[in-house]
């Protein structure tokens, strides 16, 4: 029979724990290669539709990186990291926590399936572009790109980053009253997700607002993951 530990954690879900722990690691390199990626893209950041594709006719991964399309990898991931979460704290509110665990995977599945479209569309119009031969094949080309290559907009992936941000939101609220996790992880979740979810909400209201909250909340947001992986390693040690 399997052991409980005092921590209300059956110790054969250490290797979910583990898993959930490395996941916000990857999802923080991930995001350090996509900006290394907008480094190297250098200034002027491309805005408009024939830039895009005239980056992705010179290098098709670095436009893919510049594009954000590898958050797919970063959210997708996310998704073994809620479910550890809901592993760690289901003893204290499992109510709250199934909920959590839902508007996460909705948030995520929605999100990895609009940017994936949105990239393989992008990559596709530029080969098209490439390939016209005529000056309104083109045209309309860039018009179709250029509604995907606004640098800042409300889309369908705004709704699953909301989703998600939602469902961290609730975490960090039932991490407060737990005390599995440190207070500071719960305090820098609420305050990283009330950010993000002003963020979005600013995407559709106002975009200038989204614009300026956006680094802010990914700053925090990536707080939140470090803290997260440090608790969920020293849950793991434990069970």
């Amino acid at each position: 029979m399997a052991q409980q530990h005092s921590n209300g954690i059956n110790n054969n879900w250490k290797p979910l724990l583990k898993a959930g722990a490395v996941v916000p690691l990857i999802t923080l390199a991930t995001y350090v290669i996509e900006v290394i990626g907008v480094i190297l893209v250098g200034d002027p950041y491309p805005t408009q539709a024939i830039e895009w594709f005239t980056l992705f006719e010179d290098n098709k991964l670095l436009g893919l990186l510049a594009l954000n399309v590898f958050d797919v990898i970063s959210i997708a991931v996310l998704g073994v990291m809620f479910l550890a979460l809901y592993m760690a704290l289901k003893q204290r509110d499992e109510s709250s926590m199934l909920i959590a665990l839902f508007f996460a995977i909705l948030g995520i599945t929605v999100f990895v399936a609009s940017r994936a479209d949105m990239g393989s569309t992008m990559l596709k119009l530029s080969d098209e572009y490439a390939a016209a031969t005529t000056q309104v094949q083109k045209d309309q080309l860039l018009a179709v790109g250029q509604a995907l290559a606004a640098p800042v907009r409300a889309t369908i992936d705004t709704m699953g980053y909301f989703f998600v941000a939602a469902a961290s939101l609730i975490v960090s609220v039932v991490i407060l009253r737990s005390g599995t996790f440190s207070k500071a992880t719960a305090y820098v979740g609420i305050l990283g997700f009330v950010i993000a979810l002003v963020s979005r909400l600013g995407l559709v209201i106002d975009s200038s607002l989204g614009e300026m909250l956006m680094p802010i909340h990914g700053f925090v947001w990536l707080i939140w993951w470090v803290l997260i992986s440090r608790g969920l390693f020293r849950l793991a040690r434990e069970s």
